[in-house]
C-alpha cells in the first residue's frame, strides 16, 4: 500500500513516531540511545530550525511532538535525524541492518484541544507500558531531561489544566486512549468515536 501523502506546514505541530526494525529493542541500551538521539535532535534543531514540544524515547520506538520552521519541511528534518541516528547506532554496534522498521509516521495537529490530548498520551507512554509509575520518574523524556531543548509553553498549551503534574499522572480513560491511538495513525489527527471499553 502506498504511503499517504504528508501534509507539510510550518504553522501547525505534528506528532511523529518511528519504531525500531522488527519491533525489537534498539541495539544499544536506552540510556545510550538517548545520548545519540539527544545529539542529533540538537543538530536537527540547529540545521533545520525544528521546534520540539515533547520527545519520549522508549525501548523500541519514540514519540515526538514538534513544529517545523518556514525554511525546512518535516521531511528534510526527519530524513536528517533518522539517517544520522541509524548511522551512529550501526557504527557503535558494528551492524549494517536497518535501525528503523520503516519511515517515520507523522500526524498533523490542528487544534489545541487535540494537542493537549496527544501531549498527555505521549508523556504517559512509559506509564502505560508499565515501566514507571509516574511521568516524573522516567529519565528518557524531555519532561525530565534537559539534554534536548524544548519550546516554552505557547498558544498550543492553552487547553492545559493548571496542575500539569497531577493531570499528567492521572490515567487516560480507556475509550479516549484507544481513540487517540487510532487517530494518530492518520496523517491528520481526528478523534473518532469508539465503543466504550473497560479494563478487565
Amino acid at each position: 500500500m502506498a504511503r499517504k501523502k504528508i501534509i507539510y506546514t510550518h504553522e501547525l505541530p505534528y506528532h511523529v513516531m518511528a519504531r525500531s526494525n522488527n519491533k525489537d529493542w534498539f541495539y544499544l541500551p536506552t540510556a545510550h540511545c538517548w545520548r545519540i538521539f539527544s545529539k542529533y535532535l540538537r543538530l536537527t534543531q540547529e540545521k533545520y530550525g525544528i521546534t520540539i514540544y515533547l520527545f519520549v524515547l522508549m525501548d523500541n520506538h519514540y514519540h515526538m511532538i514538534c513544529r517545523c520552521s518556514e525554511k525546512h519541511t518535516l521531511g528534510e528534518a526527519m530524513n536528517y535525524l533518522q539517517k544520522s541516528v541509524s548511522k551512529e547506532i550501526n557504527k557503535e554496534t558494528g551492524r549494517i541492518n536497518h535501525v528503523f522498521g520503516g519511515p517515520y509516521k507523522p500526524s498533523i495537529i490542528r487544534f489545541p484541544e487535540h494537542f493537549v490530548k496527544i501531549y498527555k498520551y505521549v508523556a504517559r507512554n512509559p506509564v502505560t507500558a508499565g515501566i514507571t509509575k509516574n511521568v516524573q520518574n522516567y529519565p528518557f523524556s524531555t519532561l525530565n531531561n534537559t539534554d534536548i531543548e524544548v519550546s516554552k509553553p505557547d498558544d498550543w498549551f492553552s487547553e492545559f489544566p493548571p496542575d500539569t503534574k497531577l493531570w499528567l499522572n492521572s490515567e487516560i480513560n480507556l475509550d479516549e486512549y484507544l481513540r487517540i491511538q487510532s487517530s494518530l495513525k492518520k496523517t491528520e489527527f481526528k478523534m473518532r468515536d469508539r465503543k466504550t471499553r473497560s479494563l478487565m
